[in-house]
């Protein structure tokens, strides 16, 4: 493997596991088995080095979901295969959800690569959302908030794997404990986002709480 490549592995194990401030230039180098110069020759710089790992393991799927947006399947049955491609993607690469949590929680500006790749993949949810909700088969609401929420799911369970493991017994890096999470994550999208009347109980109007916080003595 080339130099170049095996920074990008040593840098994108490590960005992950130690964030990008305290992933040093030396750790990074010497794990890629690399001299010390190698960044700034290959890349200029470690946030250079950050932006390209960014690069290589976000972009391919934001293409993949611009894509597979301008079908011309109905909305839910792309939102589907949408989630399903989101999905396989961060189980192929879990630090993914790693860095970008990382991100969110920092208080340094968000990397351009990392804001360019979220407005990407969200104008795609979006975009599907609104066409579901132009034609009927989507209940009404904002688009990009309805957007972040379905995404915001598979993003929670795969931070949450190591938890589930240990806690639940189950383990996510099973393919068929995975077909299971991808099903039950897809029919509960469909389930939000369809727009069919709810149901309300007897003498109880359709959207309101049914809370005992509601009730007075």
């Amino acid at each position: 493997m080339e130099v170049r490549e095996r920074l990008i592995e040593a840098a994108r194990e490590l960005f992950a596991r130690d964030g990008f401030d305290a992933a040093s230039v030396r750790d990074i180098t010497a794990q890629a088995n690399a001299n010390l110069g190698a960044i700034t020759y290959h890349f200029g710089s470690k946030e250079a080095l950050y932006h390209a790992v960014i690069e290589r393991f976000a972009t391919p799927l934001a293409d993949q979901l611009a894509a597979i947006s301008a079908e011309p399947r109905p909305p839910l049955e792309r939102l589907a295969t949408a989630m399903w491609t989101f999905m396989d993607h961060i189980w192929q690469h879990p630090e993914m959800p790693r860095l970008i949590l990382r991100e969110l929680a920092s208080d340094r500006p968000l990397p351009e690569p990392v804001a360019r790749v979220i407005r990407r993949n969200m104008e795609s949810f979006s975009r599907m959302v609104a066409e579901g909700q132009a034609d009927g088969t989507i209940r009404p609401g904002e688009p990009h908030l309805m957007a972040m929420s379905i995404a915001g799911q598979p993003m929670f369970l795969a931070l949450a794997g190591r938890a589930i493991r240990q806690a639940i017994g189950t383990d996510p890096g099973d393919p068929a404990i995975r077909k299971l999470i991808a099903e039950h994550v897809i029919g509960n999208m469909k389930a939000a986002l369809g727009n069919t009347p709810s149901v309300a109980p007897a003498g109880q109007p359709a959207g309101s709480m049914n809370s005992t916080l509601d009730r007075k003595p």
